[in-house]
């Protein structure tokens, strides 16, 4: 499977709805405490049960009414995510198309927004690689102004990062979590799925694609990153993302990073990286 959920088949094919439905339907079982039968659901969508098992079989393929989507989400107790993933695996993916986007371009006016932040900023395209970054983020993470950086390969495949990270398997999971939202929404992304079956290879990182197949995140707003970073002399920093996303750059988006302070009762000011 190269990160998208499939029915059936070898590596690399597209996700299906069947396999996605068996997905969703085991993980609000474990939540109730039990099974929820291929029968239930049926009943729930006035369809007869074998019906049912055909669909989280392949068998059908037909897209879903929104009447279906809907009666599914509420019967599996499915949150906003994971309804829109479960949408546009049924429909196919969403509508923008790799092959037919021109290559995101950096106005003159974003970048003065991103110079003029004081604290570390950085844009990034749908696939995460890193288009622009300001000082401060050159000054925290000198990685992300190497050519062709990647913020997804850094934080799921990098020594570096495992090191920076405190709790580095709570963040790749948000980050796995963003992954496999982004595969259902672009499975026809040849960047996107090679940037998934690399992370794939991974003991570490296939380990998390395992536990939480129904785990689906469309955002890493408002996370808060506990690192300890070589400008900080290796000091606890706690960092808070904050996402924006450029109308004129669609799929893009722009992260800028406050620095919590300090919980010791020393009120020392937070520390930006200038």
């Amino acid at each position: 499977m190269c990160g998208a959920i499939k029915d059936g088949g070898g590596e690399g094919e597209s996700t299906g709805i069947g396999a996605l439905l068996r997905v969703f339907r085991a993980a609000a079982g474990t939540t109730l405490g039990r099974p929820i039968l291929q029968r239930e659901v049926a009943d729930a969508l006035h369809r007869s049960e074998r019906w049912y098992r055909d669909l989280e079989g392949g068998v059908i393929t037909r897209p879903l009414t929104r009447h279906e989507l809907d009666t599914i989400g509420t019967l599996l107790g499915l949150d906003r995510v994971q309804r829109r993933a479960l949408f546009l695996v049924s429909n196919g993916g969403g509508l923008s198309s790799p092959e037919t986007q021109e290559p995101p371009r950096i106005s003159d006016e974003l970048r003065l927004l991103l110079d003029q932040q004081p604290f570390p900023a950085y844009v990034i395209d749908a696939t995460w690689n890193v288009l622009a970054v300001n000082t401060s983020m050159a000054a925290l993470f000198p990685w992300s102004t190497a050519p062709g950086a990647n913020l997804m390969r850094w934080l799921l495949l990098s020594a570096e990062a495992r090191d920076q990270h405190l709790h580095w398997e709570a963040d790749a999971e948000v980050c796995v979590c963003m992954l496999r939202d982004a595969a259902v929404d672009r499975p026809h992304d040849p960047d996107l799925q090679q940037l998934i079956s690399d992370s794939r290879q991974n003991p570490a990182v296939r380990d998390l694609w395992t536990r939480g197949a129904a785990d689906f995140a469309d955002h890493y707003d408002g996370h808060v990153l506990q690192m300890t970073l070589p400008l900080f002399d290796g000091q606890v920093t706690e960092l808070v993302t904050h996402v924006l996303q450029p109308a004129g750059l669609p799929g893009c988006r722009m992260t800028i990073l406050t620095q919590r302070a300090p919980q010791e009762p020393s009120g020392r000011q937070p520390v930006q990286a200038t």
